[in-house]
């Protein structure tokens, strides 16, 4: 798998744009030391090579009123890969992938309702080759990805950028909706967002047809009350993270939240979620290669009191991560399929 060459600066870039993805190329610039029209040619050919995309991070009580469902597949008469492009056509999958152990294929998928995500899951029996599923309803999610790090920059240029990001940890999630309505320029400002997290309110408003006063106040309001936080997607593998992995832990009485809060603080970790399962806690993330993730078990994991037992899966190919598809043999993103809201 090969991609474009990147040198230091577009791996600073990179870094950068993982803590402060809205960030102006002139702020960029200036914690970098860089000149901002560099860096907006870097990541126009970044983004062109489908190496890189901005999208935006909704906030559940916008698209859902349902908690997603981690499901773990297992196949017969047909290669796990056959059935996980046929998986791709399903509604409401956020997340593929292509795992080891005993079920070959893992999937999340998160409806825009209880009934809807029963639906969902059942459509997964008909799919030809599927021959179980174990659908594990997610409890609580304290992390989704959205502030993993590359570790990219030095301490004074990361601490530049989230004092001018403001960024703060994500939080435990939740399906609630906003306490009243989206007015109709909120809803369309959303939508806009979502699609692409570094659109300008100019540009939102020529699109929306809104008047630029008005966007400008309307894109504020969705970043500062959450509804849309702006996350940087790429391609990991070009970046040298070529072990995705996840975790299933089994967990003592009473330490879950603990567990979580240790697992969040972790570089290496994506997602830490408190599933309905014996294994109670499961966890995805991304080293650079097994060994690392051999050291990652034995040094970092293991320093985390309560956790009885862990079942350890590499994740061999992930088609779709949050929504992104993701072409198999090179790697670029792909189709974004972003929730519809309610």
């Amino acid at each position: 798998m090969t991609g474009p060459l990147l040198d230091e600066l577009d791996r600073r870039l990179i870094g950068a744009l993982h803590v402060a993805p809205r960030a102006t190329w002139d702020d960029i610039g200036a914690i970098l030391s860089a000149d901002a029209g560099t860096l907006k040619r870097r990541y126009d050919r970044l983004h062109k090579a489908r190496m890189v995309r901005v999208v935006g991070q909704a906030d559940w009580g916008l698209h859902s009123t349902a908690m997603p469902v981690h499901v773990f597949l297992d196949t017969t008469g047909e290669t796990p890969l056959a059935v996980l492009e046929r998986l791709r056509d399903l509604p409401h999958v956020q997340r593929l992938a292509q795992i080891s152990g005993d079920y070959p294929l893992y999937a999340v998928i998160h409806a825009p309702s209880e009934a809807a995500t029963s639906e969902a899951i059942d459509r997964l029996f008909s799919i030809p080759g599927v021959r179980r599923v174990n659908a594990l309803p997610a409890l609580s999610t304290l992390r989704r990805g959205a502030t993993w790090d590359p570790r990219f920059l030095t301490d004074a240029e990361r601490a530049g950028l989230l004092e001018l990001a403001g960024v703060s940890p994500e939080g435990t999630a939740t399906a609630n909706p906003p306490a009243k309505p989206l007015s109709d320029a909120e809803r369309s400002v959303v939508t806009q967002l979502i699609q692409d997290g570094r659109a300008s309110a100019a540009s939102i408003a020529r699109s929306a047809a809104l008047p630029t006063s008005t966007a400008h106040r309307v894109v504020r309001r969705v970043l500062d009350e959450r509804w849309v936080k702006p996350r940087l997607e790429i391609v990991s593998e070009w970046l040298g993270f070529r072990t995705p992995f996840m975790l299933r832990l089994r967990v003592a009485p009473g330490e879950t939240p603990e567990v979580m809060q240790r697992l969040d603080q972790l570089p290496q970790t994506r997602l830490a979620v408190h599933v309905a399962s014996d294994l109670s806690v499961l966890c995805t993330g991304l080293v650079t290669d097994r060994s690392a993730l051999a050291a990652f078990i034995d040094e970092e994991l293991a320093e985390i009191p309560g956790i009885l037992a862990v079942s350890v899966y590499v994740m061999l190919a992930e088609p779709r991560r949050y929504w992104l598809d993701r072409d198999l043999a090179s790697g670029a993103l792909g189709t974004f399929h972003a929730p519809t809201l309610l």
